[in-house]
Protein backbone atom coordinates (compact mmCIF):
# COMPACT_ATOMS: atom_id res chain seq x y z
CA UNK A 1 0.00 0.00 0.00
CA UNK A 2 1.45 3.31 -1.02
CA UNK A 3 0.39 6.56 0.62
CA UNK A 4 1.27 8.88 -2.26
CA UNK A 5 0.86 8.40 -6.01
CA UNK A 6 3.67 9.61 -8.25
CA UNK A 7 4.10 9.89 -12.01
CA UNK A 8 6.69 11.26 -14.44
CA UNK A 9 6.17 14.50 -16.34
CA UNK A 10 7.34 15.20 -19.90
CA UNK A 11 10.79 16.16 -18.59
CA UNK A 12 11.21 12.87 -16.72
CA UNK A 13 10.86 14.40 -13.26
CA UNK A 14 8.84 12.64 -10.62
CA UNK A 15 5.68 14.56 -9.70
CA UNK A 16 3.12 14.01 -6.97
CA UNK A 17 -0.27 12.93 -8.33
CA UNK A 18 -2.10 12.78 -5.02
CA UNK A 19 -2.75 10.63 -1.99
CA UNK A 20 -3.90 7.04 -2.04
CA UNK A 21 -7.52 6.28 -1.14
CA UNK A 22 -6.49 3.08 0.67
CA UNK A 23 -6.52 4.73 4.11
CA UNK A 24 -9.80 6.62 3.65
CA UNK A 25 -11.82 4.09 5.67
CA UNK A 26 -9.27 4.14 8.51
CA UNK A 27 -9.56 7.92 8.91
CA UNK A 28 -13.33 7.81 8.53
CA UNK A 29 -13.56 5.15 11.25
CA UNK A 30 -11.32 7.16 13.57
CA UNK A 31 -13.44 10.26 13.04
CA UNK A 32 -16.68 8.40 13.79
CA UNK A 33 -15.14 6.74 16.86
CA UNK A 34 -13.98 10.13 18.16
CA UNK A 35 -17.41 11.70 17.72
CA UNK A 36 -19.24 8.76 19.31
CA UNK A 37 -16.72 8.62 22.17
CA UNK A 38 -17.19 12.33 22.83
CA UNK A 39 -20.98 11.97 22.85
CA UNK A 40 -20.78 9.03 25.28
CA UNK A 41 -18.40 10.97 27.54
CA UNK A 42 -20.75 13.97 27.61
CA UNK A 43 -23.74 11.72 28.36
CA UNK A 44 -21.95 9.90 31.20
CA UNK A 45 -20.48 12.97 32.87
CA UNK A 46 -23.67 15.02 32.46
CA UNK A 47 -21.82 18.22 31.66
CA UNK A 48 -23.70 20.62 29.45
CA UNK A 49 -22.22 23.41 27.40
CA UNK A 50 -23.61 26.88 28.08
CA UNK A 51 -23.60 29.79 30.44
CA UNK A 52 -24.18 28.98 34.11
CA UNK A 53 -24.65 32.58 35.25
Amino acid sequence: MELFRYSRDVYGQQTLEGMSWDLFWVFLGLAVATIVGHLIFKAVTGKKAGADS
